[in-house]
């Protein structure tokens, strides 16, 4: 992926109403449009700068969505999934030119959130309220968002998502940049894992992920293309990476923000 990420801010409070038609003011607001041939775009947000209208969003998922909702026992867990799965399907409505109701969004046999009958890929995390989902015209896409400083000790977790010599370069750091290095190399490698349709299935200490270097699949996903990763350009709150097929060269990062942008 060549290049440094394209940044687009765009503003909170949503206008009360339609959730779909205020999210698609938003995201156009923040320069989301449908992804060139060799683009990828990512949209990243606080989930909780729009918990008041999450109601509002539950009206643009599908029963199987509404009824997953259903299922959380808090309610901060909830706005957040139901917030994060309307403003996606508004994002490929708008890349679809169809309804946010009407995306066809489904899952392979892999459990890898698919787009059927398009030739896009699109992929969605969030951890704690941050959000992020990505979408680009390739065979394939991961994207993975964590909040910052990390809710885990990674250090202590080395050994178990680590390779040899990723463990030796964190080693050579000190304390403060080992601890962003480790969630930055969690984010890439989650995001990779999730780009061969493998998520933590494989083994990741088996996968390495360094930044901007296409990999091969692990031998279990072998039907899908080579991908590289980076690290998207991160906020005070949260660290994410990307990872997508070589062709993919041009990132377009449009994130969202509570009413002030840099």
């Amino acid at each position: 992926m060549a290049g440094r990420p394209v940044l687009v801010d765009a503003g909170f409070p949503l206008p009360r109403g339609d959730f779909a038609c205020a999210m698609t003011g938003e995201l156009h607001a923040a320069g989301f449009s449908i992804p060139r041939a060799d683009q990828a775009c990512v949209v990243v947000f606080d989930a909780r700068a729009m918990a008041t209208y999450a109601p509002l969003a539950m009206d643009v998922l599908d029963r199987r969505e509404r009824a997953r909702a259903a299922r959380f026992r808090f309610r901060r867990d909830r706005d957040t999934y139901v917030l994060a799965h309307a403003a996606w399907r508004v994002a490929l409505g708008i890349c679809l030119g169809v309804d946010a109701r009407e995306v066809p969004l489904a899952c392979t046999g892999d459990g890898q959130p698919c787009l059927a009958g398009t030739t896009l890929s699109t992929s969605l995390s969030h951890s704690s309220e941050y959000v992020a989902f990505a979408v680009c015209p390739a065979a394939t896409v991961g994207v993975d968002v964590e909040q910052w400083p990390a809710r885990i000790d990674l250090e202590a977790l080395m050994p178990m998502f680590c390779t040899r010599e990723e463990r030796a370069a964190m080693a050579s750091l000190d304390e403060g940049e080992r601890t962003r290095a480790l969630l930055e190399l969690w984010t890439r490698k989650e995001a990779l894992l999730k780009a061969f349709g493998v998520g933590l299935l494989a083994d990741p200490a088996t996968v390495a992920a360094p930044a901007g270097h296409a990999q091969m699949p692990p031998a279990k996903a072998l039907h899908y293309p080579p991908c590289h990763t980076r690290n998207l350009p991160a906020d005070d709150g949260w660290i994410g990476a990307l990872a997508a097929p070589p062709a993919i060269r041009d990132i377009r990062l449009h994130r969202l923000r509570d009413g002030h942008s840099d």
